[in-house]
């Protein structure tokens, strides 16, 4: 093939590539989650993020409206016609009612991020949790990652400002890190989550366009039926 020939060839596989990937970063990244706003913890952080926003301004504090347990991230190249083969492998919450225990912790490649993490008395979600994603892996409806292996439930309270972070911003999470340990130490019971098999898991969309100051997430049926606005 000469070369001008070759090169409009390769134009236009990229064209035709394009579609594709608008379409899915508008659709937004598909995950499984246990929304949190409702719960005990949820009422506690409402009452202590506007002092956190006043301590750490340079971070971005998770809204009261976003706190979620992420259950299954399946990501940004999911169908809607797939929706009824995910539910069953996706959308599980533990088996039996679980009162989970609370740490404040630094998660992430650079402690980039702050969160409240869950350990359960069992380990049995979690494997049924690790179970699913493999299957799902198996079935080609996930996009495969490198948290497939095991499941460490968390509620993200705090994220850097910058990606990478700067210095500035790890001094930052730093401090809030041992804030919220010390809120933690102080009443424990504000941070007590109980979930069961009564608790709704949903399916959830991050990177939607969203108005501004409207939560960060939507519901995959908010997404597919959305409301009209006249």
């Amino acid at each position: 093939m000469r070369p001008c020939l070759f090169a409009i060839a390769l134009l236009a596989i990229a064209l035709a590539a394009t579609p594709a990937v608008a379409q899915a970063s508008k659709q937004g990244s598909l995950f499984s989650a246990i929304v949190c706003a409702d719960t005990a913890f949820g009422t506690a952080w409402a009452g202590l993020r506007p002092a956190a926003q006043a301590r750490f301004p340079t971070l971005k504090l998770t809204r009261v409206e976003d706190l979620h347990v992420t259950v299954v991230y399946v990501g940004p190249r999911w169908q809607p016609d797939e929706l009824d083969r995910l539910r069953p492998l996706a959308l599980i919450g533990p088996e039996t009612p679980t009162r989970f225990t609370s740490e404040i912790v630094a998660l992430g490649a650079n402690h980039e991020v702050v969160v409240v993490e869950l350990h359960a008395p069992t380990p049995a979600w979690g494997e049924v949790v690790v179970a699913a994603k493999a299957e799902l892996n198996r079935l080609g409806l996930k996009q495969p990652d490198r948290y497939d292996a095991h499941f460490r439930p968390h509620l993200t309270l705090a994220q850097a400002a910058h990606r990478p972070a700067s210095t500035a911003d790890t001094a930052e999470l730093a401090a809030f890190l041992t804030w919220m340990q010390a809120e933690l130490a102080r009443d424990p019971q504000q941070f007590s989550i109980t979930l069961g098999p009564a608790t709704p898991v949903r399916f959830l969309l991050a990177g939607t366009p969203r108005p501004t100051d409207a939560p960060e997430y939507v519901t995959v049926e908010e997404f597919l039926n959305p409301t009209p606005l006249y």
